[in-house]
Parts: C-alpha cells; structure tokens; sequence
C-alpha cells in the first residue's frame, strides 16, 4: 500500500512523539527531528510505502538517541492491561462449547487488541481506562465492518498449517486464544513476533510474558519464531532465512495489524492471507473500504 499526502503528518508526528520517549534532551530532540525531516524530504513521494518509511525513521531515532527501545515502558503497561482483561474473557471462551462460535469470539478478541498502539494521530489509546476496552470488546461485533471469519474459519480446518504474524505487545495476550483456537482445530501454528523492537510490536520478550514460549513447550504443533527484523510490517531483504522458508511454505497466514496489510499485498505469497486489525488512520481505512474506528477480518485468497 502506497502513502496518501495525509501520511505525512502521522509519520512526522510519531516521529516527534517517539523522539521524546527516546531522550528528554532538548538539543538532541531538535537534532534527532532534523535528521528525520532530513529523511522525508529525499524519499516521501507518492510511490513510498509508509511501513518502510516509518522503519528507517524509527532506526534514526533509535540511533542517534541510544534508546533501543523507545515503547519499553509502554509495552509492558499494555502487557499488564491486556493480562487483567484476559482473565475473563478466558472464561467465557472456556465456558461456549460450540467450535465456531469460540473461534469467533477469540477472533474478535484479537481484533480489538489491535488498538493498543500508541502515536497514530487518528488513533488514541488511555492505558488507564480499562473501561474502554471492556466495552471494545463488547462491540466487537457491532464493529464489524468486514467479515470473513466463517471462511477463515473453514480455510483453518483444509490447511491444518498457519503462520501467524503478531502485531503490538498487550495485542499477542489477546492473539494468544486464537493461537489455542487453532491448536484446538488441529493446526501447526508457527508464530512470528519480530527479531528486535520496532514501535511497540511484540518480541519474543512479549510472546513469554503471553505464555506463548511455555506453552509451545508443551504443545508440539506450536512454534515460535522471529522475523529476523525490527522492521514494521514485512520487507523480504531483511527478515531471517528461516521466516522466509515459514513464508514460502505455510498454507495460509493469518496477519495482524495495519502493518502487514500495507505491505503483504506488495509481496508475491500464492496463498491465503487474513487480515485482522482495527482500523485506526483513514488511509488504510480508505484503501480497505471501511470507515475508521472498525473492525476487519478480511481474507484475501491471493492466488492465481
């Protein structure tokens, strides 16, 4: 997916935000934000992608304020969110008996994790308020803009193989019980969370504190893998040999967040990719068809 004009403004201002995250020096701040308006003068142009740019913007900052991980603390409050709000919604899953319904619910669940990110301007997420996201996850049907979890799910059940991308920390806690809706319906699942911190994208740090480490120790048809990367979304010149062999031969890939719906449509996987996220800037909104603030479970069957 290519920028619109308006992703200048979020890029810029992400920038800004995640530059005061990485140091409190005024005079490094304004160097640091030099550097990057630096960068979007030489490469936005209407052929950029937003993922890339927003990859080599975060590099800079990172850089040059020695801050390897600007969202630590972010991360682990959302982690901590996400942990409180599991235990009941485990509850209920454990409490429906119906496959697919349960399947659903867990869905919808990741779905709405998605919001737990943080500097996109049209996008706001209060760690403190845990009401909001109970209610989230009681309109998860109600935001529903496009749904295709009845064909996610029978797809499951033909493939029995899924290579699973997380997106942001806290969200994997909710990705978790879809990962088990899957092992239940007899899946391999290899999970993939990224190789070094990139925003506040979940790393293996992130996939313990789910108990995702621990429990593919238990489960054989669970696997945890990096992409070999910091970089947001997917870029095929970067990630590890062994995420790309897990690319190249998984029978379908379940993607999360808007990362990965701007840039697996660039790449050439022949196979099924469902997209689940939350739409929170009008670009990828526009580019999906829906209004912002909605949920999406789109499954695009890429093949020829």
């Amino acid at each position: 997916m290519k920028v619109r004009p308006r992703c200048s403004v979020c890029l810029l201002q992400r920038a800004f935000n995640e530059i005061q995250l990485a140091t409190d020096d005024p005079l490094l701040q304004f160097q640091v934000l030099q550097a990057v308006i630096n960068l979007f003068a030489e490469e936005f142009n209407e052929n950029a992608i937003s993922a890339v740019l927003g990859t080599k913007r975060d590099r800079i900052i990172r850089k040059m304020t020695n801050c390897p991980d600007p969202y630590k603390e972010l991360k682990h409050k959302s982690n901590e969110l996400a942990l409180k709000l599991s235990r009941p919604l485990e509850q209920s899953l454990n409490a429906e008996k119906d496959p697919y319904k349960r399947f659903r619910s867990a869905t919808l669940a990741a779905i709405v994790g998605n919001i737990l990110e943080f500097d996109i301007i049209e996008h706001s997420i209060d760690l403190e308020n845990v009401d909001y996201l109970k209610d989230l996850l009681l309109e998860a049907e109600h935001d529903l803009a496009i749904d295709h979890i009845r064909e996610i799910y029978t797809l499951v059940q033909s493939v029995n193989q899924v290579l699973f991308l997380t997106d942001n920390a806290g969200e994997i806690i909710f990705d978790k019980f879809l990962i088990m809706e899957l092992l239940n319906l007899g899946s391999h699942v290899l999970v993939a969370v990224k190789g070094s911190p990139a925003l506040n994208d979940a790393t293996w740090e992130d996939a313990e504190f789910a108990g995702l480490i621990t429990l593919s120790q238990k489960n054989s048809n669970l696997n945890i893998i990096t992409t070999g990367s910091d970089h947001v979304g997917l870029y095929y010149a970067e990630i590890s040999e062994h995420f790309h062999y897990a690319l190249e031969h998984s029978k379908m890939i379940i993607a999360k967040g808007m990362g990965y719906y701007e840039t697996l449509p660039e790449s050439s996987l022949q196979k099924p990719i469902a997209h689940l996220f939350r739409t929170k800037c009008s670009a990828v909104a526009q580019d999906v068809g829906v209004q912002l603030g909605q949920n999406v479970a789109l499954l695009r069957s890429n093949t020829r």
